[in-house]
């Protein structure tokens, strides 16, 4: 049975009382980032009370997070992928209800079945449209029950219009019951003091932040390095070691035995802030994104970028002069790499790109649709089909 940890309820009128799927709060990658960065928001808010549903692991870091927002903590009984999966779909939803949440929002593929009204956080549609990359069991079960919960969920908020586009191309319903609000920039990164790690410093280096999936196309990555490396740079990996790509994993550790590349699997925040601040050039070469932070945070820094033509990554760059985008499957990236590489590279402070905006601006509009949800269902002309405002500005 899950464990139910609660204290005495808070029964101001104006509070919201938010469900909040938060199951991968620990892991790394874009996901578990949204999902403490929206708690921290939540957090720093007098207008919303918390249920968040998380595993044994990951209850002391919400606690952490959210403090004395926090109404109670559901913990899922069991960690595996797959049956917690399952228990979040179609158990989670009875012990959100008995906790009195209003609304529930899901932020990895599922949300529950519930009384209440729900919102469910579209990142992205890979586990559709590229169900072919995943383990088996992965494959065969999940794509099934994301595209059940985004049928089932009363409205979706994508974080990006290419997300949005896609959920257009999969089924016109789910978009016409859609809002568009971007990731927010994290503020920690910019706040924190920067770290220099110990295998990187001296070293002239492109850095390239991301796991080991086919679709972050690190193969590209792999073959310039094997051969000779643009301008004599080191490579340097920043993410997990996990992925289904094992031909580039195993390349990758065979480089980095030669010493052309440096893979850093576990860099906290002031480590990865240093790696921006002092990369002669940030490589973006995924075939698909959702969105793209690593590409947001490279901007925010001021970093020369070498990206993809997706769309989602040309929607974040907005035609920032620093950003280079070129195909993914293009031979021309040794060159554009080297272009960008031509200059030299000043340190100066960072700043959000004028059309980013913050977490807790995220988190506003997410509180605003999660509250039309408890009076009814936001129509498809809702107003936070979100347009950026200005934010900062480009040095």
């Amino acid at each position: 049975m899950p464990r139910f940890d609660r204290r005495p309820l808070i029964h101001e009128r104006d509070l919201l009382h938010v469900g909040f799927l938060a199951d991968t709060v620990d892991l790394p990658g874009g996901i578990g980032r949204y999902i403490r960065e929206v708690l921290g928001a939540l957090a720093r808010r007098d207008d919303v009370r918390l249920t968040v549903v998380t595993t044994s692991p990951g209850a002391a870091s919400v606690r952490g997070l959210v403090g004395s927002s926090l109404d109670s903590v559901i913990v899922a009984p069991r960690t595996d992928q797959l049956s917690l999966a399952l228990w979040l779909r179609y158990r989670s939803g009875s012990w959100l209800d008995r906790a009195g949440a209003e609304v529930i929002v899901g932020t990895k593929h599922l949300i529950p079945h519930t009384r209440a009204p729900t919102l469910l956080v579209v990142h992205d549609v890979l586990t559709i449209t590229r169900a072919h990359e995943n383990a088996l069991a992965k494959r065969v079960l999940l794509p099934r029950q994301y595209r059940r919960s985004l049928r089932d969920a009363s409205h979706l908020l994508a974080v990006s219009a290419a997300t949005r586009a896609k959920l257009d191309s999969l089924d016109p319903r789910w978009s016409a019951k859609c809002s568009v609000v971007p990731n927010g920039m994290s503020a920690r990164l910019i706040d924190v003091e920067p770290e220099a790690p110990a295998a990187v410093a001296g070293r002239r280096f492109a850095l390239v932040v991301g796991d080991l999936s086919p679709r972050k196309n690190l193969a590209l990555l792999m073959r310039l390095w094997r051969t000779q490396p643009p301008n004599d740079l080191t490579l340097v990996v920043v993410g997990p070691d996990s992925g289904t790509d094992t031909p580039a994993r195993n390349e990758l550790l065979e480089l980095e035995r030669t010493r052309r590349v440096v893979w850093i699997r576990g860099a906290d925040d002031p480590v990865l802030r240093w790696c921006y601040e002092h990369a002669e050039v940030v490589l973006f070469p995924t075939h698909e994104e959702g969105f793209g932070l690593p590409l947001l945070e490279a901007m925010t820094f001021h970093a020369p970028v070498v990206a993809s033509t997706d769309r989602a990554l040309r929607e974040v760059s907005a035609g920032h002069a620093s950003v280079d985008h070129v195909d993914a499957d293009d031979d021309a990236w040794r060159l554009a790499i080297v272009r960008a590489t031509a200059g030299t590279r000043q340190l100066s402070e960072p700043a959000l790109p004028s059309n980013a905006i913050t977490w807790d601006q995220h988190t506003d509009r997410l509180v605003a649709i999660a509250r039309e949800l408890t009076r009814g269902v936001p129509s498809p002309q809702s107003p936070h089909r979100f347009e950026p405002p200005p934010v900062g500005r480009d040095s």
